[in-house]
């Protein structure tokens, strides 16, 4: 399995594309747990609803893939603070000063 991240919107991917070929056991396993998406050269994708699909996307080359999310455009102001704290670690914990968090 692998990453695939599109250009344009940083969406995340997981590919999936090899293991659809391994035959419908494999397929089965992974479609029940998650919903399966051909992805387009372009970036578009569509919900896979049957095993033709499949087997089109990849006599076609094309990805297939299980949404993972978007990448985070910036680094939120509401986490920098981590980086300029204080740090200690207790007993497996980080510890931060109080004043240290900025909450907004």
């Amino acid at each position: 399995m692998a990453i695939y991240i599109t250009k344009e919107d940083k969406f995340v991917w997981l590919d999936v594309t090899d293991q659809m070929k391994y035959g419908k056991n494999v397929r089965e396993t992974l479609w029940n747990a998650h919903e399966l998406f051909v992805i387009y050269d372009d970036d578009t994708e569509s919900m896979v609803e049957s095993h033709d699909e499949i087997d089109e996307a990849l006599r076609l080359g094309l990805k297939i893939g299980i949404e993972v999310g978007h990448l985070p455009k910036e680094v939120s102001s509401k986490t920098r603070w981590w980086n300029t704290a204080e740090k200690k670690i207790i007993g497996g914990y980080w510890w931060v000063k109080l004043a240290d968090i900025k909450f907004g």
